[in-house]
C-alpha cells in the first residue's frame, strides 16, 4: 500500500487540472466565463450533491487489496439540504455510505464555530473559530479582500481557460429540486491526451494576458501588504525577496515587477515545454497511460436565463497503468448536484451548541470516544469495528530501551505507568494510602496497586501478584506485564527470545 501511495503521488494534480482544463471560452452565445463566474456573486442559495466512486481492480490481486477495492466502492456521500446564507452561516444533511451502513449527519457553521453530529451520537461536537482574527491578525482576515482576491483569481483562470475538443450547447428543459425549467446545457468532454496540449494553450494564454495578470497580482498585493505591516514588515523592500531595492509600499512598481518576474517564469517554462514533457513520459512511462484517450472527463452544466447554474453533473474516468504495485486498473468519480432559491431568502438550520463537546479543547481516548455514541449505532460500529479505533499493538523486546524490563523467576516487569498509558488507561496517585489508581480505558474498570503490597484490587476483587509493586531508582514503579496487561483486556504472548507481543481488540 506505501508503494500504492508512492505512485500516486502525481494522480491527484492531474485529476484536478483535468477538471479545471475543461473549457471556459463562449460556445454558441452562451457566455461559460460570465456562467461560471456569476456563482462567485450568490449570496445565499440551497442546493443538494451526491458523489461516489468506482474503482475496477486487477486481475489476481491479493485479498488485502481485493477489500481495499470493495470499500472503496461502497463509499458514497449525498447532502441533501445545504443552505449557505446570506450572512455567512452554512448548514448540510445527508448521508454518507460505507459498505452497508448509512451514517446520517449534520452541520452548522457560523463565525462563532462549526457543530456536527451524526445519527447514533449522544451530544453534537463542535469546534470554536471565533478568534481566529485574532491568532492570524485582522488584516490577514479581511473576509472583503478574501473574497475579491478569490474573485480575481477565478477570473484570471477562467478567462484564459482554453475549450476542449468537445464542448456543445443545447436547450433542455430539466427538473431542478422537483421543478421543471428552461435551461441551457453545455457538454464538455476532456481527454487525458488533450491535456497536455490544453495546458500549454494555458500558459501561452497567461502569457500575453498583461492585463489580467497585473491585475491579479495588485489584488495580492491589496491583501498581503496590510498583513505585512501588522507584521512589522511594511518598510522592506523587494530585495528582502530577491527583486531588487524597491519600497514594499510602491504598490505600482512592486506590482510591476513582480508580473514581470511572473511573465518571465511562465515564458521559460513554455521554451522547454515540450522537451520536458518528453522527458517526462521517458521518466514515468506509465503516465502515457493515464494521459490517453481512455481516460475521460465528461461535464455538464445547466444554466438559466439569469446565467446563474442550477445542475451539473461530473464525470471522471481515469485509467490506470498496469504494475504490480498498483491493484487497481481504473477509478471513477461521479458527481450530482442541483441548486435553488438562488439569492432568495435562506435560513441556515441552526445545530444548538450549549451541550456540545468541544473537540478543540480535549483528547479523547478510544473509550472516550465511543461513549459518546449509542453501542448500537452504525457510527459506533464503524469506529470500533471497521476503523478498529480501540486496537493497540505493543512489542517489548528484552533491552527495550522505554519500558526497561526486569525478569525475576520468569515474569516479566514493566513500569506501571508506561504501560496504562500505552493502553490508554488514566493513572492517578493516592499520597494518603501510597496507592496508584488506574482506570481501565473501554469499560472503566479500576484498579488498585499499592507500593510494597502483593495483592492488587480489581473492581472490588482482591487479586494476588507474582511480586509486589516496587520502585526503582528513578522512581517507577513496576508491576507483572502479564497480570496488568490482561487485566486491562489485552492478550499478552511471549517469544523464546523473551520478545513480549501485547495486543488488544
Amino acid at each position: 500500500m506505501r508503494k500504492l501511495k508512492a505512485k500516486a503521488k502525481w494522480f491527484l494534480p492531474f485529476v484536478a487540472l483535468l477538471l479545471v482544463l475543461s473549457g471556459c471560452q463562449s460556445v454558441g452565445g452562451l457566455d461559460i466565463n460570465k456562467a461560471l463566474l456569476d456563482g462567485l456573486d450568490v449570496k445565499s442559495s440551497e442546493s443538494n450533491t451526491t458523489f461516489s466512486m468506482n474503482v475496477v481492480p486487477a486481475a489476481g490481486i491479493s485479498a488485502e487489496d481485493q477489500e481495499m477495492v470493495e470499500l472503496i466502492n461502497s463509499f458514497s456521500v449525498s447532502i441533501s439540504s445545504l443552505k449557505q446564507q446570506d450572512n455567512g452561516n452554512l448548514s448540510a444533511r445527508g448521508t454518507v455510505g460505507y459498505k452497508q451502513m448509512k451514517l446520517p449527519f449534520s452541520l452548522f457553521v457560523d463565525k462563532e464555530s462549526l457543530v456536527f453530529t451524526v445519527d447514533g451520537a449522544k451530544q453534537p461536537f463542535y469546534y470554536p473559530i471565533a478568534g481566529v482574527d485574532t491568532l492570524l491578525g485582522t488584516a490577514a482576515f479581511d473576509t472583503e479582500k478574501a473574497e475579491a482576491v478569490t474573485k480575481l483569481f477565478s477570473e484570471f483562470v477562467v478567462k484564459n481557460l482554453p475549450n476542449a475538443s468537445v464542448i456543445n450547447v443545447t436547450p433542455v428543459n430539466e427538473a431542478v429540486y422537483g421543478e421543471q425549467m428552461n435551461l441551457t446545457k453545455l457538454h464538455t468532454e476532456i481527454t487525458g491526451d488533450e491535456l497536455p496540449g490544453l495546458f500549454k494553450q494555458f500558459l501561452k494564454s497567461i502569457s500575453k494576458d498583461t492585463e489580467g495578470f497585473t491585475k491579479l497580482i495588485g489584488g495580492l498585493y491589496d491583501y498581503l501588504y496590510p498583513i505585512f505591516q501588522e507584521e512589522g514588515m511594511g518598510s522592506l523592500n523587494l530585495n528582502e525577496f530577491g527583486f531588487g531595492e524597491i519600497p514594499l509600499d510602491n504598490k505600482e512598481d512592486v506590482v510591476t515587477v513582480l508580473h514581470d518576474a511572473a511573465k518571465l517564469a511562465v515564458d521559460a517554462l513554455l521554451l522547454v515545454y515540450d522537451k520536458e514533457l518528453n522527458n517526462l513520459y521517458e521518466s514515468t512511462p506509465e503516465i502515457s497511460t493515464v494521459l490517453s484517450k481512455d481516460t475521460k472527463l465528461q461535464y455538464d452544466v445547466f444554466v438559466d436565463s439569469s446565467l446563474h447554474v442550477r445542475k451539473q453533473n461530473i464525470d471522471l474516468h481515469v485509467v490506470l497503468p498496469e504494475d504490480e504495485y498498483i491493484p487497481i486498473r481504473s477509478i471513477s468519480f461521479k458527481s450530482q448536484s442541483e441548486v435553488w432559491n438562488i439569492n432568495g431568502p435562506v435560513t441556515a438550520d441552526v445545530l444548538n451548541k450549549d451541550n456540545a463537546l468541544d473537540v478543540s479543547s480535549i483528547e479523547l481516548t478510544p473509550g472516550e470516544t465511543l461513549r459518546n455514541f449509542d453501542p448500537n449505532s452504525d457510527i459506533y460500529r464503524l469506529l470500533k469495528n471497521e476503523m478498529g479505533i480501540t486496537k493497540k499493538s505493543i512489542n517489548i523486546a528484552p533491552d527495550d530501551e522505554y519500558y526497561y524490563p526486569i525478569v525475576e523467576d520468569g515474569n516479566t516487569y514493566v513500569p506501571l505507568r508506561y504501560l496504562a498509558e500505552d493502553l490508554d488507561a488514566k493513572v492517578e496517585w493516592d499520597g494518603t494510602s501510597r496507592s496508584i489508581i488506574i482506570t481501565e480505558d473501554l469499560n472503566g474498570d479500576q484498579l488498585i496497586f499499592k507500593i510494597g503490597s502483593a495483592e492488587a484490587t480489581v473492581n472490588g476483587t482482591k487479586v494476588k501478584l507474582p511480586k509486589a509493586i516496587f520502585v526503582d531508582e528513578y522512581g517507577d514503579a513496576y508491576v507483572s506485564v502479564r497480570m496488568f496487561a490482561e487485566a486491562l483486556h489485552a492478550e499478552v504472548e511471549k517469544d523464546a527470545e523473551g520478545w513480549i507481543y501485547i495486543s488488544r481488540e
